[in-house]
């Protein structure tokens, strides 16, 4: 037996012999008010067989007079009849006739004898004084032989019910003409007396028995059945009730088991962060019952996959852990292609196959880092990055990310910012290349920190997007860019607001966040431009075609930034949903000193509006490059020649400066 059986085996012994107490208490009460109910019952018994005999030996004979007065000859021959009788059998041991003042007239045992002398008894006046109840006596076996008459001595060591009759003329009912003092055997009366009570006793016994073996019943199936709830509640809380796997709190408890272990032994351990790909899609397209079928049966594959002594949890939503102890370096991702191989077998759901992928981050202690919290940091940084890259297994390496306590916490502090509304924009003009004019603003986020001031871009952008909180840090940014072009739309209609995508942001719901974000500030769709990197296509070129598209139909402008990096063939720009090339920072800067960057820059314009496409310069710092661009055909231009990123206050004399057509 457990040691959590025996737990309970011990509580339910002490529940028993605690509820044992009051029942044995409950008993004893019980046996004694049940004794002493039939020893008056006893009692009143032979005061009925003295009534009874009374009534029936005596009044019948007597003819009305007081007794005092002496019995007449009918009278007491009758009465020897009947009396003497009653003494042979045995029954009755005394049988006498007292007058209302307590001479005894006749007695039963010597019938032709005198009356006593008078003498004072207290049983007979009361009886007189009643008039009409039985005065009852038990008279002890060591106390019959004190009383005067010699005759009682025959009845010497036997108890007797000593009764006091009043007797009544048949004429006269009502009057006491005297009283029968009677004597009743107690020995059979006790006799029936100890049978009721050993049968009373014993239903009393046999009741609180299985009284208290129904309470004990009760107790232990309620508290079987509160250590069975307990454990289900245990097991939901603790285990993910789709999958049926352990959750995250198990999960932590075997990292940290599997690093102790390891420690002691000088093994490795490896933590694996899983996460299936376009998981969403499947959810949207085909329902959710289908997407717990598809968890349940990559839950099942990846279990039957893992070594004795391995480790998986479902972490939440898509994404599961495994923990691999024991394991080199050198043979973790051999494990984790035998998991993507088995995940990756076509399943059929809802009628439709599906082909199954996943990304896979892990960290390895005590390489990437020594304490589970960490590691577990580090593994979840490796999955990103896998999931941007479309690999699919990426380690943790220190090129990912500065992970350094600093950095941990400005994770914390970010997350709240944005709640908070620490964060602010400033807008940097976009000015045609032509008129001189600017034709639209760039929104660019700074951080109000409340202890290091005004924060940079660079700063903090890195940690929202290796964590995921680009995506409300973008959803921020949007909501109050689009708030103050709606603002400044009263006085400029055609002005136009430019917001920088990542990546990261490149999810289904985008579409429909941006439509319902201009619909919100009554905004002309034409009047918004996203502008994505090129590796933002370069990571899921297919993903991002598909929802830039929707973007486009709608009316929304998309801008290929950075271009020239080298990331997008020419076979696939003319393609791309994009409306707008801006030339990467770096050849512009590096155009009046480099003959090669300038060709670079002439190039990518003719390429753009060979194309039908707007081309922006940014990084425009001097007239001269400004100069060369024009003279180039760029029709768009942004840098510190114009402005650096201001206020909004600071941007609406720009507007003014630059006097803006409307």
């Amino acid at each position: 037996m457990t040691s959590s059986g025996w737990g309970w085996l011990r509580r339910f012994g002490v529940y028993a012999a605690l509820t044992l107490v009051p029942v044995v208490w409950l008993g004893l009460v019980l046996a004694r008010t049940v004794t002493t109910e039939s020893n008056r019952a006893a009692l009143r018994e032979g005061g009925r067989q003295a009534e009874s005999l009374a009534q029936t030996a005596i009044e019948p004979f007597l003819h009305g007079s007081p007794i005092g007065a002496g019995l007449v000859q009918g009278e007491r021959v009758a009465i020897v009849l009947t009396t003497g009788n009653l003494l042979r059998h045995n029954n009755v041991l005394v049988f006498r006739l007292r007058d209302n003042e307590g001479r005894v007239m006749f007695d039963a045992s010597d019938p032709n004898g005198e009356p006593w002398e008078p003498t004072v008894d207290q049983e007979v006046k009361e009886a007189v004084a009643d008039g009409t109840n039985v005065v009852l006596t038990r008279v002890g076996a060591d106390a019959v032989d004190h009383r005067r008459n010699p005759s009682l001595a025959k009845v010497l060591g036997r108890e007797a019910v000593e009764a006091y009759v009043p007797l009544h003329a048949r004429t006269q009912a009502p009057e006491v003409i005297g009283v029968a003092e009677i004597y009743i055997d107690y020995g059979p009366i006790a006799d029936a007396r100890a049978a009721s009570i050993h049968r009373l006793l014993t239903t009393i016994i046999a009741g609180l028995a299985a009284l208290w073996l129904v309470l004990g019943g009760i107790v232990a199936s309620v508290s079987f059945r509160i250590k069975r709830h307990s454990r289900f509640a245990e097991q939901m809380a603790l285990h993910d009730q789709l999958t049926g796997l352990p959750g995250r709190a198990i999960y932590a408890d075997r990292v940290n088991a599997a690093i102790a272990a390891a420690g002691r032994m000088g093994t490795d351990v490896a933590l694996v962060v899983v996460d299936i790909d376009h998981f969403k899609e499947v959810n949207d397209t085909l329902g959710h019952k289908n997407g717990d079928d598809l968890l349940k049966l990559v839950a099942s594959r990846i279990a039957a996959t893992l070594r004795p002594g391995d480790s998986i949890a479902r972490l939440g939503g898509d994404e599961f852990g495994i923990v691999l102890p024991g394991v080199r370096s050198d043979t973790v991702e051999i494990i984790l292609r035998r998991v993507q191989d088995a995940v990756a077998q076509e399943a059929e759901l809802g009628g439709v196959a599906v082909s199954i992928d996943v990304s896979m981050g892990y960290a390895i202690w005590p390489v990437d880092a020594d304490e589970a919290e960490p590691l577990l940091q580090r593994a979840d940084l490796a999955l990103h990055t896998a999931k941007a890259t479309r690999a699919a297994i990426v380690r943790y390496h220190s090129g990912i990310d500065e992970f350094d306590p600093q950095r941990l916490g400005l994770i914390a502090e970010l997350r709240r910012a944005i709640a908070a509304d620490e964060l602010v924009l400033h807008y940097q003009p976009k000015i045609d290349a032509r008129s001189g004019q600017v034709v639209a603003f760039e929104a660019l986020v700074r951080w109000m920190h409340p202890t290091r001031g005004l924060m940079a871009p660079n700063d903090f952008i890195p940690i929202a997007e290796s964590t995921g909180l680009i995506i409300p840090l973008t959803r921020w940014v949007l909501d109050r860019a689009l708030a103050q072009l709606a603002e400044w739309t009263v006085q400029h209609p055609n002005l136009c607001m430019a917001v920088n995508i990542s990546a990261r942001n490149l999810r289904e719901e985008l579409p429909g966040q941006v439509i319902r974000g201009l619909a919100a500030h009554g905004l002309k769709p034409a009047r918004l431009q996203l502008e994505l990197t090129e590796t933002s296509f370069a990571t899921d070129p297919v993903r991002a075609t598909a929802l830039l598209e929707e973007l486009n139909a709608a009316g929304v402008r998309v801008s290929l930034d950075d271009f020239g990096q080298g990331y997008t063939s020419l076979g696939s720009l003319g393609h791309l949903p994009v409306s707008e090339l801006k030339i990467d920072s770096g050849f512009v800067l590096a155009m009046e000193a480099s003959s090669e960057d300038r060709a670079i820059v002439a190039s990518v314009i003719e390429l753009g509006h060979q194309l039908g496409l707007t081309v922006v310069a940014e990084g425009v710092e001097t007239e001269a490059v400004a100069a060369d661009l024009r003279q180039l055909g760029v029709d768009t231009m942004q840098g510190y020649l114009f402005s650096r990123p201001v206020p909004a206050s600071a941007a609406l004399e720009l507007i003014d400066r630059f006097s803006i057509r409307v």
